[in-house]
């Protein structure tokens, strides 16, 4: 048996669906004035001013995917299956409507067998294009959406399920899962394995 050790978790090792569901004025004018004496009138031309208008809501849309991300040194395989956009923020938080966009991802873990590194969901991020972001995963959405949450899955053990990302309200189409694999080092032997970054499209 080799070892594993995180930062902050001792490791072993050994060298050997269900969808998302969810509960998901006129212009105004002023009456021309008129004024008149002896010997001139003068009339004022009426004005109008515009009611704002507010843009419609982003439709709520869901799309199956098979993006894949590969750590060949860990073993470990991250699918994202599914990408759901602009679900309907809980009736309980309407300010958070008005700024942020519910995103869901339906993601397939399969962790190594080498190593006893475990795959955690807060290990993902959703990365934004525009406007820039690098958006860590949420529980708070999961019961409002009756969605299967994903969860931290041990060595050679598989688990599916959705993380939900608040990005910014007008986030454009294109997404990336990432997958930030923390850095390790070998109990029994001298070899260390790097903090590293991968990341993979799920819409553009």
């Amino acid at each position: 048996m080799v070892g594993l050790v995180a930062p902050v978790v001792a490791l072993a090792a050994c060298s050997g669906e269900s969808p998302v569901t969810a509960d998901p004025t006129a212009p105004a004018g002023t009456t021309p004035a008129a004024t008149s004496s002896s010997t001139a009138s003068t009339t004022t031309a009426p004005t109008t001013t515009a009611a704002p208008t507010s843009a419609a809501p982003a439709k709520y849309s869901t799309r199956t995917i098979k993006a894949v991300i590969k750590d060949p040194q860990l073993g470990h395989t991250i699918t994202a299956l599914r990408v759901s956009r602009n679900l309907p923020f809980p009736k309980n938080q309407p300010v958070g409507a008005e700024a942020f966009e519910i995103v869901g991802v339906k993601v397939e873990f399969a962790a190594g067998s080498r190593y006893s590194a475990s795959l955690d969901p807060k290990m993902l991020t959703l990365v934004a294009a525009s406007p820039k972001q690098n958006v860590a995963p949420t529980a708070e959405f999961g019961k409002a959406y009756k969605a299967d949450p994903l969860l931290t899955t041990k060595r050679d053990d598989r688990d599916r399920g959705w993380v939900f990302f608040k990005v910014d309200k007008g986030t454009t189409s294109t997404l990336r899962l990432a997958f930030n694999r923390p850095a390790y080092a070998v109990s029994t032997t001298d070899k260390n394995i790097p903090a590293k970054t991968f990341s993979v499209v799920l819409t553009k």
